[in-house]
């Protein structure tokens, strides 16, 4: 085959090769950046492409997991924790979300036997009443099919694990994405989902929940174009689902009249608010499997207001009933200003 049939971007590696390994590995780094003139998506910061209204209205908070990988596939980049960390940016970005970090999970993750692992929540393993939960809601999902099919001639350029120019690569991705509650493992959202490379934007930073990984590399293949087209489907997918649930909390403790919940301007909570106080639920729990199948609506014992609020906590005057709850006494929204 003659050099001049050699791709461009080949011989620009060529060139780039001759002023040593630094210089090509910079030079090539720069022109993936700015793109080649050929480029499906932009390498630009930016929010998750999402079709979703500006949103002022009370958050929800919520950790994400790892994802299963149930396709069969297997590569260099971790599809699973890849997939989160997508996730958990894509949530940040629809405004309705407070991400929990991965560290403050602990006993959510360990006491709660999650229906996303794949067995039965015992009763036993139920966060205890009083314990606060750092997350009522835990998002993941599983990967279902890989199409990462490469066809042409491979005369591509691979830097830091990932490949520029050569052959064509056409990739999608199949999941499985779902929130699931942490008290019973009731999955409150789910939807199954297919993304496609070139469909979304390619992002540069990441939400990385204090764990590390390689997402820039693998975020610039089309596996990771078609990764990002499903967490764009999924973030916009669980925020409209969100804006129907009902925002909650917990009492954290009664002092000189007032009682504190552990929501505050984080969250959009204003002064004004009024919140219902309730009993926590009983676990109707599954003779038969043990499995906590939902948690019983709690008896109404009073009525509160947010009067003062802080970044994690509002400060509330009793309007009726209840003028002492207990640590973790159930909080739920009723009206906001």
């Amino acid at each position: 085959m003659g050099i001049r049939s050699l791709p461009s971007l080949v011989l620009l590696g060529m060139g780039l090769s001759l002023l040593g390994p630094t210089a090509a590995e910079a030079g090539l780094e720069d022109l993936f950046r700015k793109g080649t003139g050929t480029d499906k998506t932009k390498t630009t910061d930016g929010d998750a492409e999402m079709d979703l209204p500006e949103y002022h209205g009370i958050k929800h908070a919520v950790g994400v997991v790892d994802f299963n990988n149930d396709s069969g596939w297997r590569g260099e980049a971790s599809l699973g924790q890849n997939l989160s960390i997508m996730l958990e940016s894509g949530l940040m970005d629809t405004g309705r979300f407070v991400l929990v970090e991965r560290d403050k999970l602990g006993y959510v993750l360990d006491e709660q036997d999650l229906a996303a692992s794949g067995r039965a929540a015992k009763a036993k393993d139920v966060a205890q009443t009083g314990k606060l939960r750092p997350a009522k809601y835990i998002a993941t999902g599983t990967v279902v099919e890989v199409d990462n099919n490469e066809s042409g001639l491979d005369t591509g350029v691979r830097i830091k694990g990932f490949k520029i120019g050569g052959g064509k690569t056409d990739a999608k991705l199949t999941i499985i994405a779902k929130i699931i509650e942490t008290s019973t493992g009731e999955i409150v959202a789910k939807k199954r989902i297919e993304g496609e490379a070139g469909r979304a934007k390619v992002r540069v930073g990441y939400y990385e929940g204090g764990i590390g990984g390689d997402i820039g590399a693998f975020a610039k293949t089309p596996l990771g174009e078609a990764a990002q087209d499903c967490i764009n489907q999924a973030a916009e997918y669980f925020g409209t689902q969100f804006e129907e649930i009902p925002a909650d909390g917990s009492v954290v403790l009664v002092k000189d009249g007032r009682v504190i919940i552990n929501r505050g301007a984080q969250y959009n909570f204003r002064e004004g608010t009024i919140l219902e106080l309730r009993e926590e639920g009983e676990d109707l729990i599954d003779p038969d499997t043990g499995e906590v199948l939902e948690k019983a609506e709690g008896k109404t014992i009073g009525k509160i207001r947010i009067t003062k609020v802080s970044d994690k906590v509002s400060y509330c005057e009793v309007l009726e009933g209840e003028t002492n709850p207990k640590r973790g006494t159930d909080v739920l929204v009723l009206s906001y200003p």
